[in-house]
């Protein structure tokens, strides 16, 4: 297990798993990649960490059942149509004292730990407030705000995340680069989830 206790930082995770899977036209999360569920394969990278709390957001109580087993603690979002931002919201709202908060989100089933790890080793040590993943130059899930940023991720509407935040806050912002692109792939689409299958 990796462990990263340094300046004894409290980062909560937040995976967000309540998304209403619109255009796959089924519930995504549950489809099958690498013999589990598509969520279980992020679940099962994060578990080799070393969090202060792992909290799941979810809309689905058989995602729910499916955890009762392990170290997470499950939010039930029963208001998934107001975004993702809710998701956010209420995500943070489980424990206000972090000293930065991580969001995941679900649909990225070839994350791995070690990039996990990088990330939060990076926000221990950088003098930043926020840090990502970036590909080829962009940024993306998944990412930590301190909890300097709080208020902002509170404030939140509708279907928007922390992008609008980062983009906000660049002079702020730290990266850690991502050179398998697969990692950073989210699955929006039945086409996508299969196209990945081939």
């Amino acid at each position: 297990m990796y462990t990263y206790r340094v300046k004894a930082m409290k980062i909560n995770l937040i995976l967000l798993a309540s998304g209403n899977s619109r255009r796959f036209k089924d519930n995504k999360l549950l489809s099958i990649i690498n013999n589990k569920p598509m969520f279980m394969n992020v679940v099962e990278e994060v578990l080799k960490l070393d969090f202060n709390k792992i909290i799941l957001v979810t809309q689905y109580e058989k995602i729910k059942e499916m955890l009762s087993e392990k170290n997470i603690e499950v939010v039930m979002n029963k208001n998934s149509d107001l975004g993702i931002s809710h998701s956010i919201v209420i995500g943070i709202q489980n424990d206000t004292n972090a000293d930065g908060y991580m969001f995941m989100v679900c649909d990225q089933p070839f994350i791995k730990a070690d990039t996990i790890k990088r990330l939060v080793n990076k926000f221990i040590s950088s003098n930043k407030e926020i840090v990502c993943v970036e590909y080829n130059g962009l940024t993306g899930n998944p990412a930590i705000f301190s909890k300097k940023y709080v208020n902002d991720l509170m404030n939140l509407k509708g279907d928007i995340g922390g992008k609008c935040i980062i983009n906000r806050n660049l002079h702020d912002l730290e990266t850690i680069k991502v050179y398998d692109k697969l990692e950073i792939v989210d699955i929006d689409t039945k086409k996508e989830f299969y196209d990945l299958m081939i």
